[in-house]
Order: C-alpha cells, then sequence, then structure tokens
C-alpha cells in the first residue's frame, strides 16, 4: 500500500471516530504531544504520520493496523475481540458497528445463508426493533463498563440518528436470513424482569420507565410469539426455527454459515462485545455444540403448539410482574 493510501485510510477512521474536527486535534495535541499546527499539517496530509505516532493513534483508538495494511484478518487471527468502548467512557465505534451490519447484510443476501443463535439474553436480532428493549441493555452495558461516577441513568440515554439507523437496519436486514436457528436460555423475561427490578430500586430506572419498559416488552412477546407461529419473520421464504433450551446456558454466541463470503462465529460478553473467529476447527466445535444444544431444547416454532402456548403465557406472567 503507497503511503498515501495509509494516511488517507488513517485520517477516515480518525474522523469516523471523532467527526468534530476540533476535538480530533485536540485529541491528537494531547495524544502525541504536538503543537496544533504540526497535527494540522498532518490532517492536511502536508506531513505524513510517523510510524511511532500511527502506532500510538491505532493502540488509543483500537484501529487495527493489519486492516491498514491490507493484511486480511481473517486469514490471520484465530480469534478477534470486538469491542465498543473508546477512551475511558463509552463510546459507539461506528466502523464495528457498521462491519457487523455488513456481514448480516451478507448472509442475508446468501441464498442459502444461515445463522444459529444461542443465547441467555433476549436475543438482539429480534429486539434491535424495540427501542426500550435495546435501550435497557445499553444501559446496563454502560453501567458496567464506566466508572460509576459517570454511570448514566436509563432516563438519560439517548441514541444519536445515525446509532438508530445502524440498529434499524441491523432488524431489517435480519429477517431476511434464509434461515434461522434461535437457542434460548428458558429464563432470558425472568432475567430482566430481575434487572429493571434492581436498577428501579437503586433509581438509576425511574418509576415513570417502567410501565414502558414492561409495555414494550409485552409486545415484543407478541412478536415472537407471531414469528414461531407462522415459522418466519416476513417471508415465508425464510424460516425461523424458535427453541427453548431444557437446560440452562451459560454462555451467548452465534454460528453463521454462507456460501459466498467467510463462515465466523461470535461469542457474546458484556452484552454488546464479543470475540469473532473464523478458525474453522473452532466453527467445527460451535456448530456441533449447538446442534447438540438442539437435541435438548423444545421447538417452538410451527409445531408443538401446546409447548408454544403455554411458554408464552408462563412469560406474559413474569412480565406482568413488572
Amino acid at each position: 500500500m503507497k503511503n498515501e493510501s495509509l494516511h488517507q485510510d488513517l485520517l477516515t477512521q480518525l474522523n469516523n471516530r471523532i467527526p468534530q474536527h476540533s476535538k480530533l486535534v485536540t485529541k491528537l495535541v494531547d495524544l502525541l504531544h504536538l503543537e496544533k499546527m504540526a497535527v494540522y499539517r498532518r490532517l492536511r496530509k502536508e506531513v505524513p504520520f510517523s510510524f511511532e505516532e500511527i502506532v500510538a493513534i491505532a493502540k488509543e483508538f483500537t484501529i487495527s493496523l493489519d486492516s491498514m495494511l491490507g493484511v486480511d484478518a481473517r486469514t490471520t487471527l484465530p480469534f478477534r475481540y470486538q469491542s465498543f468502548e473508546a477512551d475511558n467512557s463509552v463510546e459507539i465505534d461506528y466502523l464495528l458497528l457498521e462491519e457487523y451490519l455488513q456481514a448480516i447484510k451478507d448472509v442475508a443476501s446468501d441464498p442459502k445463508g444461515e445463522i444459529s443463535l444461542v443465547t441467555n439474553l433476549i436475543p438482539q436480532l429480534l429486539y434491535t426493533g424495540f427501542q426500550h428493549i435495546y435501550q435497557f441493555y445499553y444501559f446496563k452495558w454502560q453501567y458496567y463498563s464506566i466508572p460509576a461516577n459517570q454511570t448514566i441513568p436509563y432516563h438519560e440515554i439517548t441514541f444519536p440518528d445515525r446509532l438508530v439507523q445502524i440498529v434499524n437496519d441491523i432488524f431489517v436486514h435480519a429477517k431476511n436470513i434464509k434461515t434461522g436457528y434461535y437457542i434460548l436460555d428458558s429464563r432470558i423475561f425472568q432475567d430482566f424482569i430481575h434487572d429493571v427490578t434492581y436498577f428501579n430500586s437503586i433509581h438509576l430506572i425511574e418509576d415513570d420507565d417502567v410501565p414502558r419498559i414492561k409495555d414494550e416488552l409485552l409486545r415484543f412477546l407478541d412478536y415472537m410469539e407471531a414469528i414461531a407461529k407462522k415459522g418466519y419473520a416476513d417471508n415465508p421464504a425464510n424460516k425461523v426455527f424458535l427453541y427453548i433450551s431444557d437446560t440452562n446456558i451459560d454462555t451467548s454466541y452465534y454460528y453463521v454459515d454462507t456460501q459466498s463470503s467467510f463462515r465466523f462465529a461470535l461469542i457474546w460478553s458484556f452484552i454488546f462485545n464479543s470475540v469473532l473467529t473464523y478458525d474453522e476447527e473452532t466453527l467445527r466445535m460451535m456448530k456441533h455444540r449447538i446442534r447438540s444444544i438442539i437435541r435438548t431444547s423444545t421447538l417452538l416454532s410451527v409445531t408443538g403448539e401446546k409447548q408454544r402456548t403455554l411458554y408464552f403465557d408462563e412469560q406474559r406472567k413474569i412480565i406482568e410482574q413488572l
């Protein structure tokens, strides 16, 4: 890669992370210990960043040097940690989110694209269309990700338009995946209600917000039940197999299989963070594990009408306790 291309790629990634030019300049002045004019010359491409400066920037902004140099991490790293954190506060890494959205689009456009999801949380690919559920998970994630004196109460959280658009796009494209297997822990709604109740008790969720969360949970449950009854979300050609595990699920992860692009798996941690792998042996093991969990789960989609009715009735009773 030519130096000019490397420099331009670095500037693009910096601007994506801090679009406000003045804030970016201030950040680079502090990080690189340069005068403002020296930073401006680098941003105008009059002077290239030194190797030491590039390394410092990549480390601070979690920018992949491999990707900047044209090296495909999928062929060089068996695992890669995915994080939305930056600096000492919670910020959104839009490049990472857009990479995730593109992966969902790739699977959805593949005529034989398949996703198998095992989760002890409400499944992200289904709830992204429900603001209060997404907002609660974001609130909980940031609560554990930043110092206590910087905690943002639930009602003060707002999402930038760019984030809202990405989340909505994920929701739309996920419904176009040809085949989806969703294996859910039986306690996902009970655990969600428990957490909302706890944060309400310490006044990080206001009393007025509780009924809003409750109403949306009930609407989401209706949405989930409709999918289970039909066996699809919007298009009958895109099948959804919804299972409830009869054993406890201790980790959330999913496996993606495609013909037209790389297969991969994500192991979720800390709600929005994950470990990504393209390693073939790990993928084989993951696929086998998911098939084994399906054997110890109850299918709610299309068949099993009695079990499906009992399950959703029980979840409504749990949510009504909120």
